[in-house]
């Protein structure tokens, strides 16, 4: 099933339980292709784990293949984005599998809290962590993001 099912957009919550490989199974609403690459980052601003469907994920690459090695703030903001980001795709059971990495940084135990975000969802914990808005990492993702129009 793509994302064209739910007119690609993402709404609602739904509730969803993390297995011992740190798989998640996807609302069926929510699930896409086995084909297509989308994009799991934890956004410290927001505590939790983002999924960036193939659209903004192309957007992303763009945005990406932009930036020189002649300007070092930009290289650095994108390497912290790139550090904090895996390439997620479906199994035939709807399933992704998240690294040990995000997991640990979303403080994801076996419950979890599915967001819709209309062009995103959001992977949370029901306790998630506190929302960083302040420290250098968090300012300097925020600023990848708006570097790349996100």
């Amino acid at each position: 099933m793509s994302i064209g099912a739910n007119n690609g957009l993402f709404t609602g919550i739904h509730n969803g339980k993390l297995d011992e490989k740190n798989r998640v199974t996807i609302p069926a609403a929510w699930r896409f292709d086995a084909e297509a690459t989308f994009l799991a980052m934890f956004h410290p601003a927001l505590g939790s784990i983002v999924v960036f469907p193939p659209s903004m994920t192309e957007r992303i690459r763009d945005a990406a293949q932009q930036v020189t090695v002649s300007d070092p703030v930009k290289m650095d903001a994108i390497s912290l984005l790139a550090t904090n980001s895996i390439q997620v795709t479906c199994d035939k059971a709807g399933r992704i599998t998240l690294n040990e990495h995000i997991v640990k940084e979303a403080k994801l135990d076996r419950d979890v809290i599915f967001r819709g975000g209309f062009t995103t969802f959001h992977i949370a914990s029901p306790t998630p962590p506190k929302a960083d808005r302040e420290s250098e990492f968090a300012l300097t993702i925020l600023r990848a993001l708006r570097e790349l129009g996100l």
